[in-house]
């Protein structure tokens, strides 16, 4: 297997109206004083070393413009990347279960935060026991997205289901396992409206663990679901079943849909949540390759 780094791209000196457009645009809130918006590219490749998949990404842009941020050694696997409202970040959440925030060059990656049981000598695994030994036990934290207004980042994972910590970090806190009597099996992405606090997730399959991703894909197994949660009332609405590998999710600038990745069949598709169309689902876009995160 090969290694997973991140790579931050540089985008150039933006002036204040920009860095204001473009922190909405990521979801980031104000970028602040920043001179700067570093837009963090989640890299992970099978069979290619970390310096051939750092030249891969990095061939038509100039090096002056981006900066590697390799992960500890027995780490493996960042699935999404989040950036607070101070355009602080990035957040990734990582093999062993925790996730990190990248403090800068000096102090590298610190640990913002883990689900509740978290061990340490059980859950950092060595490089030679494959993490998908204890991640069931640890957690295994896929999409990242935090909610501007009260600083809580939410967390879709895979095992522990959807879970929400403070802007201090910390151990997180389940919040939802199951919908309608359905256990969750693969939660998977997730994004927020940061008007009304409102967050949507996925479910990939009612079937099939993450360790076992490929069987979702080699089934054509269509028992994912797209799913709403409220956080004034606790309450959980599935919004569409019987989905075929939803994974990252994304809402609409103005708020008026969902663009949902559908993995297996190499799909986009578009899920109303206001107007006449509430509540439907269109195709938005075929693609030559498996999506996974989306992020606006």
């Amino acid at each position: 297997m090969g290694t997973a780094v991140l790579i931050r791209i540089e985008v150039g000196v933006l002036s204040n109206d920009k860095r204001s457009s473009l922190g909405a645009v990521l979801g980031t809130g104000r970028v602040g004083t920043l001179t700067r918006v570093a837009l963090t590219v989640l890299v992970f490749l099978l069979l290619l070393p970390s310096h051939a998949l750092a030249a891969a990404v990095a061939r038509d842009t100039s090096a002056t413009l981006v900066e590697t941020l390799p992960l500890p050694t027995t780490l493996v696997g960042p699935e999404s990347v989040a950036f607070d409202k101070f355009g602080d970040g990035p957040y990734s959440g990582v093999s062993d279960g925790r996730i990190l925030r990248w403090d800068g060059a000096d102090k590298g990656w610190t640990t913002y935060s883990h689900a509740p049981g978290y061990n340490v000598a059980k859950c950092m695994a060595p490089k030679l026991h494959p993490a998908e030994l204890t991640e069931s036990k640890c957690g295994r934290p896929l999409g990242l997205r935090f909610h501007n207004t009260s600083g809580n980042l939410y967390i879709a994972d895979a095992y522990k289901g959807l879970m929400r910590v403070g802007p201090r970090g910390g151990e997180a806190t389940v919040l939802a396992t199951e919908a309608d009597g359905v256990p969750f099996k693969f939660t998977n992405g997730v994004d927020v409206n940061q008007v009304t606090g409102e967050v949507y997730f996925t479910d990939s399959s009612t079937r099939f663990q993450r360790s076992q991703h490929e069987r979702v894909t080699a089934t054509g197994d269509s028992t994912g679901r797209l799913m709403k949660y409220d956080p004034t009332t606790g309450y959980l609405d599935v919004l569409q079943s019987g989905m075929t590998y939803p994974n990252g999710l994304a809402l609409s600038a103005d708020r008026s849909h969902l663009v949902v990745a559908l993995t297996g069949p190499c799909k986009l598709v578009r899920h109303w949540i206001e107007g006449p169309k509430a509540g439907t689902s269109e195709p938005f876009a075929e693609l030559p390759g498996y999506p996974e995160s989306r992020t606006t």
